[in-house]
């Protein structure tokens, strides 16, 4: 049975490439979108904003070190539901101690 044109031209390697190059395009638009803006109007009561402004080195420290202490938060207690499984209880102290 024949293809229809419309169907080959969809499988054609270019257009596979022009797909691709869309995609890679959409995905470089929104990495190089800006999601925090320290000078916009809104921002000038924000605390973080001003520090931005006036001492970038320790908003960058501030920031940094709150985003790693939430990674170290959140992996372990997600070690703490591979380990105790079903009787986990969330944020809880203690449980032994011992990892294995």
């Amino acid at each position: 049975m024949a293809k229809n044109s419309d169907e080959n031209e969809n499988d054609s390697p270019q257009n596979n490439n022009q797909n691709g190059y869309e995609i890679e395009n959409k995905i470089d638009a929104f990495l190089d979108k800006q999601i925090f803006d320290p000078e916009a109007e809104s921002n000038q009561d924000n605390w973080f904003a001003n520090l931005v402004k006036n001492d970038y080195d320790s908003a960058e420290a501030l920031y940094v070190g709150v985003f790693v202490f939430a990674g170290v938060v959140i992996s372990q207690e997600l070690l703490r539901i591979v380990k105790y499984g079903e009787s986990y209880i969330p944020f809880a102290q203690g449980g032994g101690g011992n990892l294995f």
